[in-house]
């Protein structure tokens, strides 16, 4: 059967004022809200903690739940719109993954995250990070690395005719396993339409409504 993967964290599911709630949290001070839209969190922390690995620390323990009380910061979330009905249409015809870098302690928070919202989970898969894959992280790069794993793991089961993102840097590993359609979800406030296309994706879209008459 043929399939569509999906990443979750602001590509149907907006976390900004749940990051925006959590970084004046662990740093004890108010940031504005428009720092975390247009910034990285290497970014944040770099400008508001010198790069403190104590607070990065803190910041994913609570983002991630493992502080639990991260849990209650979930109701920040917000489904990104017309998401929803693109990927009911779309799970009537081919199997969907939702692909996220959140942690396997998130799972059920997240199905019952994804079904508040109304995305479709009958007949899905929700393939996750692990809290290792976390420890480990040290850039970037390690985060591409582990979802390129993932990802690959997915495709040897599954023929992927289709992956949409809102980040660019993991377009490189949907090229590498030749998707053909590789759809960028634009974040305007942080990213530019060249930065998805020059690492791999085939079209980029401002939002989901643009995908409303795709089969």
């Amino acid at each position: 059967m043929d399939a569509v993967v999906v990443d979750i964290d602001d590509t149907i599911v907006s976390t900004d004022r749940r990051r925006h709630v959590a970084w004046c949290k662990v740093l004890g001070r108010e940031i504005p809200f428009q720092d975390v839209e247009s910034s990285s969190s290497e970014e944040i922390l770099r400008k508001y903690a010198v790069s403190d690995r104590k607070i990065w620390k803190r910041f994913w323990m609570l983002v991630l739940c493992v502080d639990e009380s991260g849990i209650a910061l979930l109701e920040f979330d917000e489904p990104i719109p017309h998401a929803v009905e693109i990927l009911k249409k779309w799970s009537r015809k081919f199997k969907l993954i939702y692909l996220t870098a959140r942690t396997e302690n998130m799972r059920q928070l997240t199905l019952h995250e994804l079904r508040k919202f109304g995305y479709p989970t009958n007949d899905t898969e929700l393939k996750m990070f692990t809290l290792d894959d976390w420890m480990d992280y040290s850039s970037i790069s390690s985060v591409v690395k582990t979802r390129s794993k993932i990802f690959a793991e997915i495709l040897d089961r599954c023929n992927v005719i289709r992956v949409i993102d809102d980040y660019p840097g993991f377009f490189v590993a949907y090229r590498d396993h030749s998707v053909p359609d590789r759809i960028g979800l634009l974040r305007e406030k942080r990213f530019s339409r060249e930065q998805y296309l020059s690492n791999g994706a085939t079209r980029v879209i401002e939002g989901w409504e643009q995908l409303a008459d795709v089969r």
